[in-house]
């Protein structure tokens, strides 16, 4: 009876283990089908299924993006291309939209093409992602261009909510240049834009009003450039859901009555980040100073904002707030005293004398 019971026992296990074998050698043909490399063969550092591909330092991409596109499917929800010299993006870069709108990559959630040395993108890039949520061109160097080509770099993609444009551009010191990236835009789902580490020296309240179609814009990062007066947009009804603004790591000594009087009607903002900048603690602060002190905008770290300089040396590295009113002077230039009036009419003297010797 033992036996017979020790028998059944084994056949129960062996019987158990082949259904687990097939059960695992079935799902591994089931996940091997759903994860097919497209690429395999074609390109060493690509993977491309049927809804992800992933480009790292592909040499065979080098200024050529269009060779990998008929490796891209239907149904592709996510796009990262990185590391390889992509030099440039030809319209309608992903997908084909201009004889048949079923070519549409509507699936396609995000793209990330940064650090790809990209120095050109023609206009009408992304025309066939509509419902494009993500789009990261970090790290390139983009040179804009004016002409008829070089229009629409950001339209038909309404669903669009993040662009980081983070040291996106090659020397972008004239923001007229960069508002033209932003014509005709409907992206009016965008929530988070990012321009920080892109060398801008000014920012004019003309290209500041291109802002304002971006409906939806809840993050505005602007950190680390070279920016000593940003303008914020002045036409009503603009930036009206802003949260966060970020103008740390730039080159402000001061704050503007127009920039303080600007961030007290944007009634939605959470955080104002104005660190790092090279505040110059004298005459010229009393009005930041008494803002800093008084507003309720939401500064973060108020207390931490430090002066680069001031009226004395002293002041170096001090809390801005820490400070008096009476603390913030200018050194004032008085007229020259007689002695040194003296002494400048005797040279000017001497120099005559010497003219007539």
């Amino acid at each position: 009876m033992l036996i017979k019971l020790y028998f059944l026992c084994v056949i129960g296990i062996y019987v158990s283990e082949s259904k687990i074998s097939i059960s695992v050698s079935e799902s591994n043909d089931i996940v091997n089908t759903k994860m097919k490399d497209y690429c395999k063969g074609h390109f060493e550092n690509c993977i491309c299924t049927d809804t992800y591909v992933t480009c790292h330092n592909e040499v065979k991409l080098n200024g050529d993006i269009t060779k990998l596109l008929h490796y891209i499917k239907d149904d592709v929800i996510n796009i990262t291309i990185t590391g390889c010299n992509l030099k440039e993006l030809p319209q309608n870069t992903f997908g084909t939209c201009r004889r048949a709108t079923s070519l549409l990559l509507r699936m396609l959630k995000t793209v990330d093409l940064s650090n790809n040395n990209i120095m050109e993108i023609h206009g009408k890039s992304f025309h066939c992602v509509p419902n494009l949520e993500t789009l990261i061109l970090s790290n390139n160097t983009w040179e804009i261009y004016r002409g008829p080509s070089k229009t629409g770099y950001f339209t038909s993609i309404s669903s669009l909510k993040h662009l980081d444009l983070t040291n996106t551009f090659k020397e972008i010191w004239d923001t007229t240049k960069l508002a033209s990236v932003f014509n005709e835009t409907d992206m009016t789902s965008l929530e988070t834009l990012k321009l920080g580490y892109n060398e801008l020296f000014s920012f004019s309240l003309s290209p500041a009003n291109f802002f304002c179609p971006l409906t939806s814009l809840k993050t505005l990062d602007l950190s680390h450039n070279n920016l000593e007066d940003p303008s914020l947009p002045n036409k009503t009804n603009c930036l009206e859901k802003l949260e966060t603004l970020d103008v740390s790591y730039n080159r402000m000594t001061m704050l503007t009555q127009k920039f303080m009087d600007k961030l007290e009607n944007l009634h939605t903002l959470e955080d104002v980040k104005l660190d790092n900048n090279p505040f110059s603690c004298d005459c010229g602060l009393i009005k930041t100073w008494k803002w800093l002190n008084s507003t309720k905008v939401p500064v973060l770290n108020k207390k931490d904002l430090k002066c680069a300089s001031g009226y004395h040396s002293s002041y170096r590295n001090t809390p801005i707030l820490s400070l008096s009113l009476s603390d913030l002077k200018c050194e004032v230039l008085g007229s020259p005293s007689n002695t040194a009036v003296k002494a400048s009419t005797g040279i000017i003297l001497s120099v005559i004398g010497l003219r007539f010797l």
